[in-house]
């Protein structure tokens, strides 16, 4: 009898769970976007969100709720109820914050990966009037001048700072970094040879058509959608190098395992639409999703290399 209680326990809660997913959404749902409005990541966040509306038949609203590099909008996830209702899309910033000084106020444990939708994978971008045209030229111009090569970012830990940090540990370079308050900024002083390199996005691509600047190779295991004539890092003789920015869902840990999968499910349903396919593209992004199951460990890679430039560089993001 004591086993049998048992069983029937164990088969009520799966029942529940059961019945609880197919009954969800019955109210709003919302996605929690850790950045301002506007960037690729909200525009993304915004064209999922009017097609899981649709699906689900319950308002989906997006909360920009940005500060602290991307904490505040994750810590708000990790304690929000575990009802499937709060979900967080964010992005290179929950790398990058496990590793500042500060403590973080949530533990990332308390936050499952669910879905990666989209990739921005990262392109050196060169000052027109420097004698560059390839990778081994870029780093011959940097060896030849120690420290003087100047590279832009959109802030210290972003991803055009660790890219480029990257980029000169691997082959043995010294350079001089230059944050900015976001790419805009440095754009300017990259078309005026203020500055030198800059590893930027597909966003980027449009203050290439004066020529004062050039891109030089994407750092991607193929070619990019919006740049097909951009050749690869490896094309260029250094295979291995990849950097991307990427996007992807989190929930709060607690939600139950089969909620958690219907809501993977639906996600997954719009992506596969040719249309949101289509409108990721034209935002400046690449399709790259990858299930919860491929995600995790994807995650891990990216906390193993990203922190160990961190702390080989002795960079300090707080």
């Amino acid at each position: 009898m004591k086993y049998l209680r048992v069983l029937l326990l164990l088969l009520c809660s799966l029942l529940a769970q059961t019945a609880f997913a197919q009954a969800f959404p019955n109210k709003p749902v919302r996605i929690i976007y850790p950045y301002g409005v506007g960037g690729e990541g909200d525009l993304v966040a915004r064209a999922i969100a009017l097609r899981l509306s649709a699906k689900w038949k319950q308002p989906v609203i997006v909360e920009n709720r940005p500060g602290a590099a991307a904490v505040l909008g994750a810590d708000l996830t990790a304690r929000a109820a575990p009802d499937g209702y709060t979900v967080l899309l964010t992005s290179f910033g929950y790398i990058t914050s496990q590793f500042g000084s500060t403590p973080l106020p949530y533990d990332p444990a308390s936050l499952t990966p669910l879905l990666r939708v989209a990739n921005s994978p990262l392109m050196l971008y060169v000052s027109g009037g420097l004698p560059i045209k390839t990778l081994q030229e870029a780093v011959a111009y940097a060896k030849a001048r120690p420290g003087e090569m100047m590279f832009g970012s959109a802030g210290i830990g972003s991803s055009p700072h660790l890219t480029a940090e990257l980029f000169a540990a691997d082959n043995g370079m010294q350079i001089t970094h230059v944050p900015y308050q976001g790419s805009p900024p440095a754009m300017i002083d990259m078309m005026s040879g203020r500055i030198h390199g800059y590893w930027g996005t597909s966003a980027q691509l449009q203050h290439t058509k004066e020529g004062k600047m050039r891109t030089i190779a994407v750092a991607n295991p193929t070619r990019l959608i919006a740049a097909p004539n951009l050749p690869t890092t490896a094309e260029m003789g250094m295979p291995g190098f990849v950097s991307a920015s990427w996007f992807g869902f989190f929930v709060p840990a607690k939600v139950p395992a089969a909620l958690q999968e219907q809501i993977q499910k639906d996600l997954k349903d719009v992506l596969a639409t040719p249309e949101l396919r289509d409108e990721i593209i034209r935002i400046g992004l690449e399709p790259a999703m990858l299930g919860r199951e491929d995600f995790a460990p994807f995650l891990k890679g990216e906390l193993v290399k990203w922190g160990g430039i961190i702390r080989s560089r002795n960079i300090k993001l707080d």
